[in-house]
């Protein structure tokens, strides 16, 4: 991915008032992969979905920025001077709907150290780095219809068996929908235009 682009068309300055955002996610990625979680089964909320690494915001702090990179920490174990700001994504209302900011990020470490140094929290079960060329294979993108509140696209793309990296083995799929399918087709319609 062309980084410079990516700055390009990405937000830079946090407008949002505090009522308008709960939580942020960090859409961390490197020139070839994108970092995802698989959530615990354990957790009360979206146990068992692909994620972004994220969470809600503490009452002391006042952009998503700041909440990426104190989950980013959280969850990972790793310092976030690994991290490099690219901008915000448009807000996504998660299926409780709450407002969530995904925060792109590159990260400065190769997938195989990143891997190999992340620690759960207990959160997650498994992390795992998925390849550009993969997410940009628009045949793998599949959407049905939400009836909710509103009538809303949820978008669907299946994560292969052996298309991926993980510490914890890739021999079985992962389905990646909801916000965070989302947030990453937000992020290549933007980026494609």
């Amino acid at each position: 991915m062309d980084f410079h682009r990516i700055k390009s068309i990405l937000q830079t300055e946090h407008t949002l008032q505090d009522d308008e955002w709960k939580g942020a996610v960090l859409f961390l990625c490197n020139e070839e992969d994108v970092i995802l979680i698989k959530r615990s089964d354990k957790m009360p909320t979206h146990g068992g979905q692909m994620a972004f690494v994220g969470g809600h915001k503490h009452m002391d702090e006042t952009n998503p920025w700041e909440v990426a990179q104190r989950e980013f920490e959280e969850e990972t174990s790793i310092d976030r001077s690994h991290l490099e700001f690219l901008g915000y994504l448009p807000v996504v209302m998660t299926a409780r709907l709450r407002p969530i900011v995904p925060v792109m990020t590159k990260i400065d470490l190769s997938t195989s150290e990143f891997l190999a140094a992340a620690k759960s929290n207990g959160e997650w079960n498994d992390i795992l780095a998925y390849p550009w060329k993969e997410l940009l294979k628009e045949e793998r993108w599949e959407f049905a219809w939400r009836n909710g509140f509103t009538r809303s696209p949820v978008m669907f793309h299946t994560i292969r068996a052996g298309t991926f990296s993980s510490p914890y083995g890739s021999e079985h799929p992962r389905l990646l929908w909801g916000a965070t399918a989302s947030m990453i087709w937000d992020f290549l319609r933007l980026y494609f235009k």
